[in-house]
């Protein structure tokens, strides 16, 4: 007898039609703003967090990048391997058999006594800039007359001088020498002493070096003087 009608029952036809779209309007809104919410996140993400499979690494790790390569012991022990050839001049002993090269800017010179007929005959030969030197003498002169083609005092007793190291004709040697220096003003001086094995010939060099005011450093004129000694060649 109570016949209740429910609230739906009493709405017109048209009302529950316009209920029900209203209904999926607000499921679309809904929906589709958690589908945005959810891809833009994920759009966030991406460009935060890569993926790893699209990632491109710049940077390969040192140990992949690093070429192993055996030092060249001959370049090292023996500068004269290391001479650019544009830059170098060759000098050819006939008289006592040898030959050298040197810088293009050093000049050579003939400073025995008596002076040979020409430099290639010498028996003493300077090669010299401002800044270093190197003499090559026949060993008797050393030995006999030092002061006709080396330095005076040549043949003391050097061993309380600095120690260097140098190769002539691919063999090393570690003389003893002397040095003086003014460090205020930049100045410093060195010169050395060997015999090669071939005992032909004894050699002097030095550096000179005002690293103050001049331009060249005491570095750079030893690595020139030791290059030019290094190239020396008994030759047949």
């Amino acid at each position: 007898m109570n016949d209740e009608k429910s609230n739906d029952d009493t709405l017109p036809s048209g009302g529950k039609k316009n209920l029900l779209w209203l209904w999926i309007l607000i499921t679309v809104i809904v929906v589709g703003g958690g589908v945005s919410v959810f891809s833009y996140r994920n759009e966030i993400k991406e460009k935060i967090w890569p993926k790893r499979d699209s990632v491109t690494n710049d940077a390969t790790p040192a140990a992949e990048t690093t070429t192993n390569s055996t030092p060249n012991s001959e370049s090292k022990d023996n500068p004269a391997t290391n001479l650019d050839e544009s830059k170098y001049k060759e000098y050819r002993n006939f008289a006592i058999k040898y030959l050298i090269h040197y810088p293009i800017e050093a000049k050579i010179e003939d400073i025995g006594e008596p002076k040979a007929s020409n430099i290639e005959n010498a028996d003493c030969v300077k090669i010299s800039t401002d800044n270093y030197y190197v003499i090559i003498g026949k060993a008797e002169i050393a030995e006999d007359s030092p002061a006709l083609c080396f330095r005076t005092g040549v043949g003391a007793d050097w061993g309380n001088g600095p120690e260097d190291s140098v190769t002539a004709a691919g063999m090393t040697y570690t003389p003893n020498g002397m040095h003086t220096e003014a460090a205020s003003a930049g100045y410093y001086q060195d010169f050395f002493m060997i015999s090669p094995v071939d005992q032909r010939v004894k050699i002097e060099y030095g550096t000179s070096v005002n690293e103050k005011y001049g331009t060249i450093s005491k570095a750079a004129a030893k690595e020139l003087v030791h290059q030019i000694v290094a190239s020396y060649n008994p030759a047949e």
